[in-house]
């Protein structure tokens, strides 16, 4: 018996073999570290901003300085270079930018933390930035909303194959559902899959097709001991110019129950269709809930017929919704809602979703999902816990929040102490005292946000 060995996994008994798929550097573990270091490398949009403004503040403090001297100089100690120069030198030291240069970095390096604890990796300060200012939350329905494993739900024979095809004994064992397996054999698709394994676990042989070919996010072409085999969506038949009408009221009533209908043709005649389930993960419900408190709109995006779509919608509080939407449209969907001058983040898991991760604002990509889905996201998810993603956006705002207190401290301290150092109420030792005092301040801020927690993780 085949199964998985996780870490900690301890054999009591009896002979255990254990193949490691991934080793090293390649393993899951060594990845996320890999990423968090990155990612504590990359400065934010707004780390860049303030270094701007940092650099412009030391000219600015130097004039400040000289400034001071020249007056204490001329008007105060008429010529005592000495005594003008104390002033001078405290507006110089209690000047120093260091709190500035630590605001950013030091919140980011918590923030990092704590999300890798909570099961989120950020891949820099500019993702938890750019988070922090969506609005819009995009997902893909299958896999991300929805469990992503489909289950056989209903058969429905339309047509034997004898009656399609005289040529073919009636009693051969070919009927919609194996001729559906054979064709779809060869794809990766959920659906596909879900025949297949449902097939098998029925005890049956699948055969090979002799030829086949896959229409990304439609259906299959397949042949079977010369017969043209076709299995897809409605739309995918209507392409191949196929007649589906017997087949309507079958069709209408799964998609009203929230099933994909699959539709399997011999030729140019309908055999039967196929219904499929999939149902929503667990917590997509309460993930999108708050995601509404927190003014942000959720989308749900998907490749399958509106009424289905419209259906699982409806499970998890989703409102707007775009169905029938193939692989390459999902970047069109993105750029159309940020063209509406919107933040968007959008959530995906599978190999089609990838282009519209990087065209979104943020990409978040679930952990289980496949590999290139995972490299195009900004923000990824170790665990398939939908409701990750509010965390995300939680530790997101958090750390954002925390910058800006940091740098509200560290400008407000300067603000007031110049001045009090230009006046010679501060000498040289304790403007020493006070900037490193600012500097721990605003490290101490930072570390404080260690003992918060995300509010979904306390509920």
């Amino acid at each position: 018996m085949e199964t998985d060995a996780i870490g900690g996994t301890i054999n009591r008994e009896g002979m255990l073999v254990v193949k490691a798929t991934k080793v090293g550097s390649d393993s899951f573990l060594s990845q996320v570290v890999k990423l968090v270091e990155e990612a504590m490398g990359r400065k934010p949009l707004l780390q860049k901003l303030v270094d701007r403004v940092a650099g412009y503040f030391a000219y600015a403090v130097m004039v400040v300085a000289l400034s001071t001297f020249i007056v204490w100089y001329f008007a105060v100690t008429h010529g005592v270079a000495g005594a003008a120069i104390i002033p001078a030198v405290a507006v110089l030291v209690v000047a120093c930018p260091c709190a500035l240069g630590l605001a950013t970095p030091t919140a980011i390096m918590v923030g990092m933390s704590k999300g890798a604890s909570n099961g989120v990796i950020f891949r820099g300060g500019e993702a938890m930035e750019m988070l922090n200012k969506i609005s819009v939350a995009i997902f893909d329905k299958t896999g991300t909303l929805t469990q992503g494993k489909p289950q056989v739900t209903d058969v429905v024979e339309i047509k034997k194959l004898a009656m399609v095809v005289p040529a073919i004994s009636s009693d051969k064992n070919e009927t919609t559902l194996t001729l559906a397996a054979i064709a779809e054999k060869g794809s990766e698709h959920p659906l596909a899959k879900a025949i297949v394994a449902h097939v098998q676990d029925q005890g049956m042989k699948i055969d090979d097709a002799s030829y086949f070919e896959a229409i990304a996010g439609l259906g299959v072409i397949a042949t079977h001991n010369n017969l043209s085999l076709k299995v897809g969506s409605p739309a995918f038949m209507q392409n191949q110019k196929i007649d589906i009408s017997s087949s309507n009221q079958i069709i209408g009533k799964l998609q009203e129950e929230g099933k994909t209908a699959v539709i399997v043709s011999v030729g140019d005649v309908v055999l039967g269709v196929i219904g499929l389930l999939d149902t929503p993960k667990q917590g997509a419900k309460e993930a999108v809930s708050i995601l509404k408190s927190m003014k942000i709109e959720p989308v749900m995006l998907t490749g399958d017929n509106e009424k289905t779509a419209s259906k699982v919608a409806q499970m998890v509080g989703i409102e707007r919704i775009f169905a029938g939407i193939l692989p390459s449209g999902k970047v069109d969907v993105v750029r159309r809602i940020q063209n509406e001058g919107k933040k968007v983040a959008m959530i995906g898991d599978g190999i089609n979703d990838a282009p519209a991760l990087t065209a979104a604002d943020v990409g978040i990509a679930v952990g289980s999902g496949t590999d290139i889905a995972i490299e195009a996201g900004k923000v990824i998810l170790v665990r398939d816990d939908i409701r990750d993603v509010v965390t995300a956006i939680e530790i997101a705002k958090k750390t954002v929040g925390k910058i800006k207190q940091n740098l509200t401290y560290a400008f407000m301290y300067n603000a007031i102490l110049i001045p009090v150092a230009a006046v010679g109420f501060l000498y040289p030792a304790l403007a020493g005292i006070a900037m490193a005092a600012s500097s721990v301040s605003v490290t101490m801020s930072s570390l404080a946000m260690k003992r918060w927690t995300p509010k979904r993780k306390k509920n």
